[in-house]
C-alpha cells in the first residue's frame, strides 16, 4: 500500500517538529483569535448556565408535581373521620360561637318567664355538639407493636417477682 502524500511527512518537517515543538505550518496565536475564543468561552459558559438553570427549574417542576400527587392521594385516602376532624378543628370555634349569638339574639325576643327554658335548651345544645366534635376529633394513636410487646413482657417480669 503506498501512503498518501498527506500521510506522508517529510524528514525535514519531522526533525523540525521534534525541534521545535510544534508543526512550522500551526499559526501563532493573534490577539484577535484569542478575543474571539474569550468571546467563545464566555457565551458558551452563559449558554450552559442556562442550561443547567433550565434542567434545575425542570427538577424543580417534577418534583412539585410529585409532591402534588401524594398530596392528592393522601386526601383521596382520608376518611370522613378525619376531614370532619380537620373541618371541626378550623370551624367549629365559629359554630359554637354561632350558637352562643343566638342565645344572646333569642333572649331580647323572649320573656323573662321563658329565658330560663331557652338557656336551657341553648346549654344543652352547645354541650351535645361541643361532646360530638370531641368525639369526632379525639383518634386514638395506636401504639408501635414492639412498644406494646415490651409492656406486655414488663408486666409479666413483674408478676412473676
Amino acid at each position: 500500500m503506498a501512503k498518501s502524500k498527506k500521510d506522508y511527512i517529510e524528514p525535514e518537517e519531522a526533525i523540525e517538529i521534534i525541534e521545535n515543538g510544534t508543526p512550522h505550518k500551526v499559526k501563532p496565536e493573534t490577539s484577535a483569535s484569542k478575543d474571539a475564543k474569550e468571546a467563545q468561552l464566555l457565551g458558551s459558559t452563559k449558554e450552559a448556565i442556562q442550561l443547567r438553570m433550565a434542567e434545575i427549574k425542570g427538577e424543580l417542576l417534577l418534583r412539585k408535581a410529585n409532591l402534588k400527587g401524594q398530596i392528592d392521594t393522601i386526601k383521596a385516602t382520608e376518611s370522613a373521620k378525619e376531614k370532619a376532624g380537620k373541618h371541626l378543628a378550623v370551624f367549629g370555634a365559629f359554630y359554637l360561637c354561632l350558637l352562643v349569638l343566638a342565645f344572646l339574639g333569642s333572649v331580647q325576643f323572649t320573656d323573662g318567664e321563658n329565658l330560663a327554658i331557652v338557656a336551657t335548651l341553648i346549654t344543652l345544645v352547645v354541650t351535645q355538639i361541643s361532646a360530638i366534635l370531641k368525639g369526632i376529633t379525639d383518634v386514638s394513636e395506636p401504639k408501635d407493636p414492639v412498644e406494646l410487646m415490651s409492656d406486655i413482657v414488663h408486666k409479666q417480669i413483674d408478676k412473676d417477682e
